[in-house]
C-alpha cells in the first residue's frame, strides 16, 4: 500500500463540523495521494459527504455524548466503535474532541499506528501525540487547526466553505411558494432552533421579532428550523399577526445553506445551522448565549454580527440554565436591539 489510512473523529455537533472545515482542507493539501476518511453522527453525514477533503464518510453516533444514556449503555456505544476503528487498520488517527474523557480513551484504543488527540490527563495515556490543550480563549477554527500543527502541519487559511451545487439552488427553491419570490424585497432566515434549552430564545421574543421585522420593513419573512422543533414554532406562529413561510422540517442541511446564500440576512441563536449560514456567506446576526463563551464558538463568516450578554455565570456549558434568580442570559437579548440590527444590515444591503 502506497498511501496512508487517516480516519479523523469528528463525532460532535453540525456546528463543530462546520468550524473544522479549515482543518480537513489543511489535511488534503498536505497529504493529497493518502486515503482520508472521517467519523460523524448521522445529523452531520449530509456535509460531510458533499466535502471534497474525504475520500469515505462513517456514520456513528456515540452515546457517550448524548443525555439520557446509562453508563453501561454509553460503555457500551465506545467499545463498538473501538472495534470498528481496530476493524480498519487505520495509519493516521485524528480526534478533534476535548471536551471528554471517553474520547482520547476511544482513540487511543483504535489500533491506529499513529493517535493524535488532546491531552486530558490519563485517559489519554494511550494517544501517541498528546497534544496541550490551548489557551481557552482560542476559537475553535484555531483549535483544530492546532491540532494538525503539532503533528506539522500548518495553515494559516482559517476561511470556512460550504459546498453547495446548482441542484441545491433548485430544490431550495422550489420548497418556496412562487408568490413569495417578489422582486426588491428583503428576504430574512429566522432560525428559531438550539441545541439545547440554554442557547434557545423565548417564544414571545421570536413571535415579537417576527411581527417587528415585518411592521418595520415589509420583509419576506422564512421561519426554518428542525422537524423536532415543530411544537416550538407553533408557540411562535401561534396568532401572530404577520405572513411568514414555514419551512420548518422541510430542508436539508444543504438546502439551507443554498437558501441562506441567496437571502437578505440569517438570523439565528448558537446553533449548527447558524455556523452553516455563516459560512456559506450570508449576513448573519447570531443571538449568543453565555453558556459557552463567545470568542471560542462564535460564527465564522463576511458579516457576522453577534448579540450576547457576559453575566458571572458566562461559559457554564449547562444543558439547561440552573440559576434560581429568574435571570436567565437569553431573556436579556432585546428584540429592540435585534430589530435595530436588522434594519442596519437591510440599509446597507439595499444602498449596494
Amino acid at each position: 500500500m502506497d498511501f496512508m489510512e487517516i480516519v479523523l473523529l469528528r463525532l460532535d455537533r453540525i456546528g463543530d463540523f462546520v468550524l473544522g472545515i479549515p482543518s480537513y482542507r489543511a489535511l488534503r493539501l498536505a497529504r493529497p495521494n493518502d486515503r482520508i476518511s472521517v467519523v460523524v453522527p448521522s445529523f452531520a453525514a449530509e456535509l460531510a459527504r458533499a466535502c471534497p477533503y474525504f475520500d469515505e464518510v462513517y456514520i456513528f453516533n456515540a452515546l457517550w455524548l448524548l443525555p439520557d444514556y446509562s453508563l453501561w449503555q454509553r460503555w457500551l456505544s465506545a467499545w463498538k466503535l473501538i472495534k470498528f476503528l481496530r476493524s480498519k487498520k487505520i495509519d493516521l488517527l485524528f480526534d478533534f474532541r476535548y471536551q471528554s474523557r471517553m474520547d482520547p480513551l476511544v482513540a487511543g484504543l483504535s489500533g491506529a499506528g499513529q493517535r493524535i488527540g488532546y491531552d486530558l490527563g490519563w485517559v489519554s495515556s494511550f494517544l501517541t501525540l498528546k497534544v496541550p490543550q490551548p489557551d481557552a480563549s482560542t476559537h475553535q477554527v484555531s483549535r483544530n487547526l492546532g491540532l494538525l500543527h503539532a503533528f506539522g502541519i500548518t495553515s494559516v487559511d482559517k476561511d470556512l466553505e460550504i459546498w453547495i451545487h446548482e441542484k441545491d439552488h433548485k430544490s431550495a427553491e422550489n420548497r418556496i411558494p412562487s408568490q413569495t419570490l417578489l422582486p426588491n424585497v428583503p428576504r430574512v432566515m429566522v432560525h428559531v432552533g438550539a441545541a439545547t434549552p440554554s442557547k434557545r430564545w423565548g417564544t414571545e421574543s421570536f413571535a415579537t421579532l417576527l411581527y417587528e421585522i415585518h411592521a418595520q420593513t415589509q420583509a419576506e419573512l422564512y421561519v426554518l428550523g428542525s422537524e423536532g422543533e415543530l411544537p416550538f414554532v407553533h408557540e411562535i406562529l401561534d396568532g401572530l399577526r404577520c405572513p411568514v413561510v414555514n419551512l420548518v422540517g422541510k430542508l436539508s442541511l444543504l438546502e439551507v445553506a443554498a437558501i441562506a446564500q441567496e437571502a437578505s440576512l440569517f438570523i439565528g441563536c448558537d446553533s449548527g445551522t447558524t455556523h452553516l449560514a455563516a459560512a456559506s456567506g450570508a449576513p448573519v446576526i447570531c443571538l449568543f448565549s453565555a453558556a459557552n463563551p463567545v470568542e471560542v464558538w462564535k460564527p465564522v463568516g463576511a458579516q457576522v454580527k453577534v448579540l450576547t450578554q457576559y453575566p458571572p455565570c458566562v461559559g457554564c456549558g449547562l444543558h439547561t440554565c440552573d440559576r434560581t434568580d429568574s435571570y436567565f442570559c437569553m431573556n436579556e437579548i432585546k428584540v429592540e436591539d435585534v430589530v435595530e440590527e436588522v434594519k442596519s444590515i437591510l440599509a446597507v444591503r439595499k444602498k449596494k
